[in-house]
């Protein structure tokens, strides 16, 4: 089979450095997808992303799609042959359409009737003419927010294309893209290789922008670069501190990464360490250094962008910058230090947490009192939690918050220790935003965990009580991640809380009317499909989902044990038998089920099988009664399996559906009973 690798370049003006790695990967993915559809098949696919470039790489990739047979619909039956079964002349000609004989022409029954079909064979079309088509279609679906405009044309894209590079071997795909007609001319280094250079064939892209344009144009490979720089730069004075979405950005910023090592004035280590982090961080995009200890020293790396022939002034310009703003930092600490949170609770009437809800005032109030409703339930001490959540977005109005909005808890803390809090209040008021983002850490304290709850559910509540639902992938509230938020604080804690009472007392905090009537269940609802789909990305399987939920449990820890439960239940060797007798079970009922409860009549027994059911179902309804109390319900589902005999003899010896009405129902009535017995853990009929 004949096959080339093909390339597609993407050059533009500097790409937004928090968009590039999504719209490379975007790229790759829709390209794969369309590849995949027009049945052109590949070796591998390999993405680029640098600041100015966006570029796909496909290995031998075939040069011609497989032929193909193409089903075409003809006249009717009716319309294709008269009475004596001869041909139309409806069906002469559809048959010369398709270049086929009468005997070739097939009926097909539809919906709609009888019909003529032939199938042809259709050649595959030359990859080199799909690829136009193919590139076009991937860039008009990247996950462009807002595209741009350039020149005199209509052409939009995230930022101006300057060039398009379009390889097939070592043939040029001679088309129009995004504006610009393509080559085979490739850019260096905006900086140290501003001249183009020719490539040749696909495979030589990325060694030949390493060797000669001084561009690292992998993202990966760069990020890793990146990270060896920190370490090897930082090794005399310390280690560096990496965080993730701070490297991700700088890859994101750079071609050619170099490492430089600076210093500011040690006495900014007086400031909290997350201030220096911080502004560092934020504003000139610096990596922070910390000694053996754990403790930070005056030191950064900064990465740039260009191998710098005076390398020392690059460093001094940073360290002049950096120390201005460490300087504007040492200002707004010193001056909130001069106030309390308590002091500062009214300042929050200024801040709106949502116009229809009113201002953080309102739910600074709210948070203290939904705090304290939930600290009570967990035996916590209830007036201390009431502060707790008082205090929590008192630092919102500091001034080092309103600079740097990601401090938001980390100062309030700060503040409310230096104000002499308990320690248990400071704790809390940091970490009550935890978890943050997906598997973030959680708050460590049982105060913390109310307050988080608190602060959700009340945003819950109210954002689904004014029919602001999120839809698609718009969810300005974040009201996903906080009912994630919930879940995980719930189940990993084991907190016994129960989530529909907890939403009910979310409601009825507020103060004003809200407009959704039924969002207390449209919460409860909202959550449970996070819920469904936390466990399907663990590898729950969905009827699993399905049996645990239709028992109704609305603790979810609670829910949480009874997912292992019926996970290790569908490993034991009665599981099989005792999913297809619910399952047996649960027809019956559905097609019989009296309208009145009929208690069982232990004289209307006609066997020994039933019998034998009935003792069982008694003997075991305490022990599972008890373990269920206690939340064990592995060994629940264990002890039930012992019904497995008892249950097979009934329905092996019984007619449940006999035409006296009174032993019908009876024994209705006693399976009804086994199926209670089965629904305290889970319907495990839903498992079949």
């Amino acid at each position: 089979m004949a096959i080339d690798d093909f390339l597609l370049e993407i050059g533009c003006e500097e790409l937004p450095p928090l968009a590039l790695r999504t719209l490379s990967l975007a790229l790759s993915e829709s390209i794969t997808a369309l590849l995949d559809q027009s049945e052109l098949s590949y070796q591998e696919i390999q993405h680029f992303a640098t600041p100015r470039r966006l570029a796909v790489l496909v290995r031998e990739l075939v040069k011609t799609q497989p032929p193909r047979q193409i089903e075409r619909q003809g006249p009717s039956v009716k319309a294709a042959y008269d009475k004596n079964g001869t041909p139309t002349m409806a069906c002469l000609g559809f048959a010369r359409t398709c270049g086929v004989s009468i005997d070739q022409l097939q009926i097909k029954e539809t919906k709609k009737g009888s019909w003529v079909y032939c199938y042809v064979q259709e050649p595959g079309r030359h990859t080199a003419d799909l690829l136009p088509e193919i590139v076009n279609t991937a860039l008009q679906k990247l996950p462009i927010k807002k595209p741009m405009r350039w020149g005199e044309g209509a052409t939009s894209f995230v930022r101006p294309v300057r060039w398009v590079v379009m390889l097939w071997g070592k043939t040029l795909i001679d088309t129009e893209i995004l504006g610009n007609r393509t080559t085979r001319e490739i850019r260096g280094h905006r900086f140290h290789h501003p001249k183009p250079l020719l490539l040749t064939q696909p495979s030589d892209y990325a060694a030949l922008l390493y060797t000669h344009g001084m561009v690292m144009a992998d993202y990966e490979k760069r990020k890793k670069h990146i990270k060896k720089l920190l370490v090897e730069a930082t090794e005399p004075v310390g280690k560096p501190i990496i965080e993730e979405d701070l490297l991700e950005e700088v890859t994101a910023m750079v071609e050619w990464p170099v490492a430089l090592l600076g210093q500011f004035k040690a006495e900014f280590l007086e400031l909290p360490p997350a201030v220096l982090i911080t502004t560092m961080k934020v504003h000139q995009r610096c990596f922070s250094v910390v000694g053996p200890e754990g403790k930070l020293r005056p030191f950064f790396v900064v990465i740039s962008n260009i191998v710098s022939k005076n390398p020392q002034t690059v460093v001094q310009g940073n360290e002049r910058v950096i120390n201005a703003r460490l300087a504007d930092a040492s200002f707004f600490y010193d001056n909130d230090l001069n106030h309390s949170l308590e002091s500062r609770l009214p300042l929050l009437k200024g801040v709106v947490f949502q116009q229809e809800l009113g201002n953080m005032a309102d739910k600074a109030e709210r948070l203290a009192r939904l705090t304290g409703h939930i600290a009570k339930e967990l035996g916590e001490e209830v007036a201390l939690a009431k502060r707790a959540g008082l205090l929590a977005k008192g630092d919102l109005v500091s001034e080092m918050v309103k600079e740097f909005p990601t401090l938001q808890g980390v100062m309030g803390s700060v503040y409310a220790k230096h104000h002499q809090e308990p320690k248990a209040i400071c704790v809390a008021i940091q970490e009550h935003y935890y978890p943050r983002f997906s598997g973030d850490i959680l708050p460590s304290t049982t105060l913390a965990c109310c307050i988080a709850l608190a602060d959700r559910l009340d945003i819950l509540i109210g954002i689904l009580g004014i029919h602001k639902v999120p839809t698609g992938d718009k969810d300005p509230f974040a009201l996903r991640r906080a009912a994630l938020g919930i879940l995980r604080i719930l189940i990993e804690k084991k907190l016994p809380l129960d989530l529909l009472s907890l939403l009910k007392a979310a409601y009825k905090n507020y103060t004003i009317t809200l407009p959704n009537t039924t969002v207390i269940d449209q919460s409860f609802d909202f959550i449970m499909e996070r819920l469904r789909a936390m466990y399907s990305e663990k590898g729950v399987s969905a009827s699993v989902f399905a049996a645990v939920f239709a028992a109704r449990p609305t603790k979810p820890w609670d829910f949480d044990l009874r997912i292992q439960a019926v996970q290790q239940f569908q490993s034991l060797p009665e599981a099989d038998a005792l999913t297809a007798a619910n399952k047996r079970v649960m027809n019956l009922l559905k097609k019989e089920t009296p309208k009145k409860p009929t208690p069982i009549n232990e004289a209307l027994f006609e066997s020994d099988a039933e019998r034998r059911l009935n003792h069982m179902i008694r003997t075991q309804e305490k022990t599972v009664h008890e373990l269920c109390e206690k939340s064990d319900y592995q060994r629940a589902l264990t002890t039930l399996s012992t019904l497995k005999e008892p249950i097979d003899s009934f329905f092996d010896d019984v007619m449940v559906m006999v035409e006296n009405p009174q032993i019908r129902n009876n024994r209705i009535a006693l399976l009804t009973a086994l199926r209670k017995l089965f629904i305290r853990v889970a319907d495990i009929s839903l498992l079949s």
